[in-house]
């Protein structure tokens, strides 16, 4: 047990840092981090390199196992937790009343990409398998397969349509609705085609017994709709029970505990795991602990996910595609994918009074596939359902789906026709800027206006964080939110553009009022003059921040504008600033809100800006001391400048904390003053600071 344990933690680890770097690469690239995490599975899976014998590993890190599953029983555990994981999420943020409220076109248009998908692919799998289409239509290997071809990965088009500001847009309404449509009838489609597949598969006497067939799809409906009726009907039952526990991260902790429960009572009744874990999160999206869930589950999220879909990618046998039939059968079941999700939901559109582009774009947006494709395939090879070839042709429809349909939705976006035949005026969408100047207010106001629609009764769905997008819904409403680095954007119809200044503007206020209540509370001048205790864990590494061409033991400026001129020349003797006049500003603005001449004749004006690249420290004495309205009024005499970047994390406050430390003491500042060169300045702060800490730098 050791040993295998042994294998599956040095495993874990490779795995999370082959899927973070294949991620991003595919990222850089403009294509989802997905097909990284399934392309460096491939690669570290036990057909390729996981069988490669290493040190002390004879068999290799993934070895292939004997049975339907080729990795080791422990890490497909795993990578089932995330499977599941991962539905519960989808559940939660599965919006039921959007659901209902575009029921009729979102319905249409999902019926007709499932109909369409599933049945082409599906006929296509049965002729490819058996020769014919008059044997073999019962075949749960075609069955299946079909199967594959039906849910739609809405990330992916939300994304799209985000870049060009379409989200609200009738296309983008419709393709929203319908994706709901699509998760929902998918898994119920799950639900029987699994509950099925034994009987199936072995058949009695060489006969079907379409009664008992019959009896497992009834079955799987009542399992399904009756666990979410109840779920939904006692959904505030559930999260009154959870909210007792009051933490929010044991609130989290034991949703997905039910979810895992439920997910073991649906594999116990023959049906799959996720659609348990769908269930609960469906169950518990529509109530008030719905974006605590989310937010405390990301962290498992980020950790699982990632191993999920290398260990997808590691099921896939490249060897099986050397074979031209299969070869042959995975690029016709690519095309069919792609043409029937294309057309079953083009169709309608159309119908729909939607123009033949805006149809296109409906279509379009429907066909990429994603997480929810992979753990249906994989639950198909666990199964016996699936054979390896079998598998890997579903992933490799998943992959040309994904990697083909963005930048044609992308083109068909940017097509100037307009999406519908009909002119319809509430759907004239236009973006709102709001540019706030700091990257902290804004993160302050994004918060703020998130409360203040979640109070009006918006539902929000945030996408992952990297994009920095918010969705709010209410009735007839739709509005989008981006953040970008120092500014807000939204993009909602005219008519709602009242509504977005208003949010806007009380979000303001009410941080303003914020602000005047923590100033009442304790000003920052009587903060400021306690900060320094006589020890600081903080020890600096002085040779490392401090360049010796950034020092000046003797300042020329004589005032407080001409001493943070000469400072920022000093910076840039060493290495030109990339945007001196932002920095300027910047240390401008931190003096206009409280001088940061300290006590004991020490100034230390700081800042962070997107100015600068990196961490940059300035030193200048004035021995005769410079007026800069300090705390204890006093002349200033030792000026340190800090400058940091406004994005980059990095230790600022360490720093400023560093500085303080170091020279609390009249030995330690007048050591400074006394400096002979600019080397023995640094190690006089190297010494004092290793003082202030009782150890050494």
């Amino acid at each position: 047990m050791t040993h295998r344990m042994t294998y599956l933690v040095i495993g874990l680890a490779v795995i999370l840092f082959a899927a973070y770097w294949a991620g991003n690469l595919a990222r850089r690239y403009r294509l989802p981090g997905v097909l990284g995490e399934i392309g460096a599975g491939i690669l570290l899976g036990p057909y390729l390199l996981g069988s490669l014998p290493l040190p002390g590993m004879p068999h290799g890190l993934f070895p292939l196992q004997i049975g339907d599953v080729p990795v080791s029983p422990e890490l497909y555990g795993l990578a089932t937790i995330a499977s599941i994981i991962l539905l519960f999420l989808s559940g939660i943020e599965t919006d039921i009343k959007l659901f209902l409220r575009y029921a009729v076109k979102g319905s249409i248009v999902g019926l007709g990409g499932i109909l369409a998908a599933f049945s082409s692919g599906w006929l296509l799998a049965v002729w490819w398998l058996n020769g014919s289409l008059q044997a073999g239509l019962l075949d749960p290997r075609a069955l299946f397969l079909g199967l594959l071809c039906v849910p739609t990965s809405v990330g992916i088009t939300a994304r799209v349509l985000s870049e060009h500001r379409r989200l609200d847009s009738p296309e983008g309404v419709t393709i929203l609705s319908a994706a709901v449509i699509d998760d929902v009838l998918g898994i119920i489609l799950l639900a029987v085609i699994v509950g099925a597949a034994g009987v199936l598969q072995n058949p009695a006497a060489g006969e079907i017994d379409w009664s008992e067939i019959s009896l497992i799809a009834v079955r799987a409906f009542a399992m399904w709709i009756g666990f979410t009726a109840v779920g939904l009907l006692g959904s505030r039952q559930i999260s009154r029970a959870l909210k007792a526990v009051r933490n929010p991260t044991q609130i989290a902790v034991l949703a997905l505990g039910l979810a895992l429960l439920l997910s073991g009572i649906f594999e116990a009744a023959g049906l799959a795991m996720i659609i348990g874990a769908y269930v609960m999160g469906l169950a518990l999206s529509n109530t008030d602990i719905n974006y605590v869930l989310q937010e405390q589950i990301e962290p498992l999220h980020r950790f699982f996910v990632p191993i999920f879909f290398t260990v997808m990618g590691m099921l896939v046998d490249l060897r099986v595609f050397l074979s031209p039939a299969v070869l042959g059968f995975g690029a016709a079941f690519a095309a069919v994918g792609f043409v029937g999700k294309l057309v079953g939901s083009g169709l309608p559109a159309r119908a729909l009074r939607f123009t033949t582009v805006g149809s296109l774009r409906v279509g379009l947006g429907m066909v990429p596939r994603g997480e929810v494709v992979l753990i249906i395939a994989g639950i198909g090879i666990s199964s016996g359902i699936l054979t390896p070839d079998l598998f890997g042709v579903g992933v490799m429809m998943t992959l040309f789906s994904t990697v083909a349909a963005p930048p044609l939705l992308g083109r068909s976006l940017a097509h100037p026709d307009p999406g519908t035949t009909v002119s319809d005026h509430g759907m004239d969408s236009i973006e709102t800027n709001f540019d706030f100047g700091s990257r902290e207010i804004t993160e302050f106001l994004t918060s703020e206006i998130l409360k203040a629609v979640r109070n009006e009764g918006f539902f929000i769905h945030a996408g992952e964080i990297k994009d920095h997008l918010y969705q709010i819904r209410k009735d007839n409403v739709f509005i989008s939110m981006r953040t970008g680095e120092r500014s807000l954007h939204f993009t909602c119809q005219r008519e709602d553009i009242t509504f977005v200044k208003n949010v806007v503007f009380e979000s303001v206020v009410n941080l303003q009022h914020t602000v005047t209540r923590l100033r009442n509370f304790s000003t920052p001048a009587e903060l400021q003059t306690n900060l320094v205790e006589d020890t600081n864990r903080n020890v600096v590494n002085w040779y490392r921040y401090l360049d010796v061409g950034a020092i000046s033991l003797q300042l020329r400026s004589r005032n407080k504008e001409d001493i943070l001129t000469e400072l920022l020349d000093l910076l840039e003797s060493v290495q030109p600033l990339p945007d001196r006049s932002a920095v300027e500003r910047a240390i401008h603005e931190r003096e206009q809100i409280m001088s940061t001449g300290m006590q004991h004749g020490i100034a230390i004006p700081h800042a962070r800006t997107a100015g600068i690249g990196e961490l940059r420290v300035a030193v200048g004495l004035a021995p005769q001391g410079i007026e800069f309205g300090s705390l204890d009024g006093e002349p200033s005499r030792i000026f340190f400048l800090v400058v940091s970047p406004e994005s980059n994390p990095g230790p600022h406050l360490q720093i400023l904390a560093g500085i303080s430390a170091a020279l609390n003491s009249a030995e330690a500042r007048d050591a400074l003053l006394q400096s002979s060169s600019r080397t023995d300045l640094i190690q006089t702060m190297v010494r004092c600071a290793s003082m202030r800490t009782g150890g050494t730098t």
